[in-house]
């Protein structure tokens, strides 16, 4: 485990730099308010807590932190160098996956402590594996651009665009409200689970081909390159 959290860490660092604590200090505000919102509403939404804690994060601090992967070579004039080492590949998605982990993991804690200190009140298999999925498909489709476009700014914005395209799926909302469809602890009742299951498979659909599709391109160094 210590292993693992000092590779996050270093994959980060490299990443952001120094503005790995202005991400840290701008991710700890976005936790606070939204605790502060579960323990002054007692009847707080499920829902609410899930966009606030995982789908806010992702887009306004994910997307740019994945934005830079490759840019970061790219400036520095060592690009040549990274894709001609025979782990590239590894190198570069462990880079997204460390972005990714993180927002997962932090949407997953504060998920689980939403729905114990709510009694239970929303099936929590639902947004869980819904964080999964989505953290999964935000992470190929930056490294999708990013190993096409030549800016951080490019890949954003393309990168934005395609979850806006997605937004149906990527934003989807997996909790259902209790008044109107049945659910239970864990698992959501039939009539809520067939659109939760459909953003799930879209989103995993999505997020195979993206990353077969950004995987290929890695394999080809001279394409990045010119």
């Amino acid at each position: 485990m210590r292993d693992l959290l000092r590779s996050l860490h270093l994959s980060l660092d490299l990443l952001l730099g120094r503005r790995l604590l202005l991400f840290a200090l701008l991710d700890g505000l976005v936790l606070l308010l939204t605790a502060m919102s579960m323990f002054l509403e007692s009847n707080g939404d499920a829902g609410a807590v899930f966009r606030y804690v995982f789908l806010t994060p992702a887009v306004l601090l994910g997307l740019p932190a994945l934005s830079g992967m490759v840019d970061l070579e790219r400036r520095a004039g060592c690009l040549d160098l990274a894709l001609a080492a025979p782990s590239a590949e590894a190198y570069f998605v462990r880079r997204a996956a460390a972005v990714c982990v993180v927002i997962a993991i932090q949407g997953e804690l504060i998920m689980g402590f939403s729905w114990l200190s709510s009694d239970q009140s929303f099936p929590l298999l639902a947004p869980g594996l819904q964080i999964l999925a989505a953290s999964a498909f935000l992470g190929a489709v930056s490294l999708f651009w990013a190993v096409r476009l030549r800016t951080a700014g490019g890949v954003w914005l393309a990168s934005a665009i395609t979850l806006a395209a997605m937004g149906e799926w990527f934003f989807f909302d997996p909790i259902p409200d209790r008044l109107h469809v049945a659910a239970g602890k864990f698992l959501p009742g039939a009539e809520a689970a067939v659109p939760w299951l459909r953003s799930l498979a879209v989103l995993a659909t999505g997020s195979l081909l993206f990353f077969l599709y950004a995987r290929r391109r890695l394999r080809r160094p001279e394409l990045m390159i010119s």
